[in-house]
């Protein structure tokens, strides 16, 4: 019976083991709670289609950050987009900010097609060169009656 307790508890410790290091691996990967080498940017956008919070910043393809806040704004009442970006990239003020979709069913996400100008945003700062998203039954309606 002793044999069989033991081989029990050394399985279990080897679980738990396994567990934490697998959440610290995990942990030091994400670094959600590091913000130092982050930058904050706002847009504003009449219609941001079903983005999300948690959503991708992609720039040509890669990402360079995520949307982490999207409120209402009360004296315009648009939609007010919080991306945090890498601090590192120095985004041209005249860059243009859109909502874009991975293909016909695929998540939202904000794409920044840079400027060439020679000032670049800083730490929350507003965009103003924005396209709002456009959902496959806008193009649909359009084409079909107009």
């Amino acid at each position: 019976m002793n044999k069989k307790i033991s081989f029990e508890f050394i399985v279990g410790l080897l679980i738990l083991i396994i567990t934490f290091v697998s959440f610290f691996y995990f942990a030091l990967k994400i670094d959600y709670f590091d913000s130092s080498n982050k930058f904050n940017l706002n847009s504003k956008f009449f219609d941001i289609g079903g983005l999300t919070v948690g959503a991708d910043v992609k720039s040509k393809g890669v990402k360079i950050g995520e949307v982490i806040e999207i409120t209402l704004d009360d004296e315009s009442y648009m939609a007010l987009v919080k991306s945090s970006l890498n601090n590192n990239l120095k985004i041209p003020i005249d860059s243009e900010v859109k909502i874009a979709n991975n293909g016909f069913i695929g998540s939202p996400y904000v794409e920044i097609t840079m400027g060439n100008n020679e000032l670049f945003f800083q730490n929350n700062d507003i965009t103003e060169n924005n396209v709002d998203a456009v959902s496959l039954e806008e193009i649909i309606n359009n084409f079909i009656f107009n």
